[in-house]
């Protein structure tokens, strides 16, 4: 065995796993799947277009794809139906929790301990019912280095193929990268090392924000320019070899970079809430203090947050954003506070920077604050307090100079009441407290609609016809501007004219409900009647089969055929999320 899996065995051993027993083949409720899969939702839209095209190689090779978040629930798969359907007699399936606590050393658990790509064979598995597996896990990072799950490929051990792990780690690299490409405004791709070996490697990819600050690196980049190198400029000298990957300035920007004068275009509307909510965001930024966004998922409060650091006197200092809801809670204060090197079982050796200090005198974005842990929130009221951070394995405090700015989708003074956040941390960051409005509340959806599709169009012209607009009126928005914009994005990409007309615009629960309207004029086939019914039955189960097969009154094994048959390779892959 590897030094990595006898180190698991230990862990496990001390834990009193017994091998010989059953693991823990709890599942998670349907209802708390659906919330893990929206916490994740853009570690699932960007895994999803590449498990799509791995499906062919897995359904040949009798193998499926997994993914996981950072706590090791599984939550998108994709794969041979047959091979599925006898991985679910182990849990390997959606709803299912693979840390080793759960179920001792295998890929997902242990790939997310160690932080580094593993191979678990048949027997090297901990628990005696999981050995006919064998599993290869490579751990996704986020493009600023945060842990966010797991790619996992697994199959029967006779028929484990030789190049496994190495598609598991090109799929977390194509996840990194994609993620990268999704958030920064420029990406510049820097030569390759000069190393024996590294004509093979992946390029090193950059990711720059308006002020050519360094956002985010892929694993390449890390290697060559290191972690502290987040929120620094690169080196013209640096900067003049690489080659531009993407460059979006032209299309956010009306203005150049440097000029960065109200009234801030990259957040555009004319709503007198929404007009009153960014005044205010304005104003705060000339002032040094606290400032807490409230507001439902998707409504733009990172936007508010990056408007008032990049507006004020500190925007020449990095801005650092941390997603509180996405960090483990054994993890928080090593990822804010940085931790010496062999604080922890694999930390690294170097030791890291926390989150405080690498946005020296800018702006750290504490958002989701509203779901970081009780113990996580004393710790984080104490350095607020203090001005000062202590690195986990350290005795030294060093001092912090960053402003704080936080956001929350949740209801602070309620969760004080339920005793789920602390009351005097609550009034330590709510120097200024501002309500960015749903959408559904807002007057100005066509005008931003319009002035999102000119950013994803790119300048192109592009037009919202009447019966469009009427659409885009009278749907709820629950996911809000974000929402908006992904189903913009889809319009853009449909409308082959200069035109957008109402059939592209495609809104989750109107396309269902056009099914049944009793005016309709075109009867659905038998066969789109059924498929519809499946994809329905899977998303209302959270994507447990055994539960959708009772809900559709047949057999599971017919579901599974049913699947196969339609090309339903995975419970989630119904372009639900």
């Amino acid at each position: 065995m590897s030094t990595i899996v006898q180190q698991s065995w230990k862990r496990c051993q001390e834990s009193s796993l017994k091998a010989t027993e059953k693991a823990n083949d709890q599942i998670i409720s349907s209802r708390r799947i659906k919330e893990i899969i929206q916490e994740n939702h853009p570690l699932i839209r960007e895994s999803f277009p590449l498990f799509t095209k791995l499906a062919p190689f897995l359904l040949s090779t009798e193998h499926i794809a997994l993914l996981s978040d950072q706590d090791g629930n599984i939550i998108h798969t994709v794969g041979d139906p047959v091979f599925a359907n006898q991985a679910q007699k182990v849990q390997l399936q959606i709803g299912a929790n693979w840390t080793e606590n759960n179920k001792g050393t295998n890929a997902i658990g242990t790939a997310l301990i160690a932080q580094q790509p593993i191979q678990i064979q048949g027997e090297q598995h901990y628990f005696l019912e999981n050995r006919f597996l064998t599993c290869s896990a490579a751990p996704i990072f986020s493009p600023t280095g945060e842990l966010l799950g797991v790619i996992d490929i697994s199959t029967r051990k006779e028929y484990s193929h030789p190049f496994a792990l190495t598609i598991a780690c090109m799929i977390a690299e194509a996840v990194q990268n994609r993620l990268m490409l999704a958030e920064a405004e420029r990406v510049i791709a820097l030569p390759r090392p000069l190393s024996p070996g590294s004509a093979g490697l992946s390029l090193p990819l950059v990711g720059l924000d308006q002020d050519d600050r360094i956002v985010s690196l892929n694993e390449m980049a890390k290697k060559q320019l290191g972690m502290g190198a987040l929120g620094t400029t690169l080196q013209p000298e640096v900067e003049r070899t690489g080659a531009n990957i993407q460059d979006r300035r032209k299309r956010v920007w009306s203005m150049s970079a440097s000029s960065q004068a109200m009234p801030y275009p990259r957040l555009a509307g004319s709503c007198p809430i929404f007009l009153q909510a960014k005044k205010l965001g304005q104003k705060a930024a000339h002032v040094d203090f606290p400032v807490l966004l409230n507001g439902e998922s998707g409504t733009g409060k990172e936007l508010f947050a990056q408007m008032i650091h990049e507006t004020g006197p500190r925007s020449g200092e990095p801005f650092i954003a941390v997603n509180c809801s996405s960090i483990s809670e054994n993890l928080i204060e090593s990822e804010l506070f940085g931790y010496e090197g062999g604080a922890f079982t694999g930390a690294n050796r170097e030791g890291r920077i926390g989150k405080f200090e690498a946005a020296k005198h800018g702006t750290i974005f504490l958002d989701e604050i509203g779901d970081m842990s009780l113990r996580a929130q004393a710790a984080l009221l104490r350095v607020l307090q203090e001005k000062v951070v202590t690195p986990v394995g350290s005795n030294q405090s060093r001092p912090i100079h960053a402003r704080v700015i936080a956001a929350t989708h949740r209801n602070l003074p309620e969760e004080i009441k339920a005793g789920r956040f602390r009351a005097d941390l609550y009034y330590r960051l709510k120097g200024v407290s501002i309500q960015v409005p749903p959408l559904h509340k807002r007057t100005d959806l066509i005008q931003l609609a319009e002035h999102l599709i000119q950013k994803i169009a790119g300048g192109e012209p592009l037009f919202l016809s009447n019966e469009a607009k009427l659409k885009l009126q009278s749907h709820s928005w629950p996911g809000n501007v974000r929402e908006l914009q992904g189903v913009l994005m889809q319009a853009c990409f449909l409308s082959e004219t200069y035109e957008i007309a109402e059939e592209h615009i495609q809104l989750e629960g109107l396309v269902e409900a056009a099914l049944y309207q009793e005016d309709e004029q075109v009867v659905p086939s038998l066969r789109e009647t059924e498929l519809h019914a499946i994809k329905k039955a899977l998303y209302m189960s959270g994507g447990n089969v055994s539960q959708a097969a009772k809900l559709l009154q047949i057999g599971r094994n017919t579901l599974y055929r049913k699947m196969a048959e339609y090309h339903i390779t995975s419970p989630m892959n119904q372009g639900d999320l």
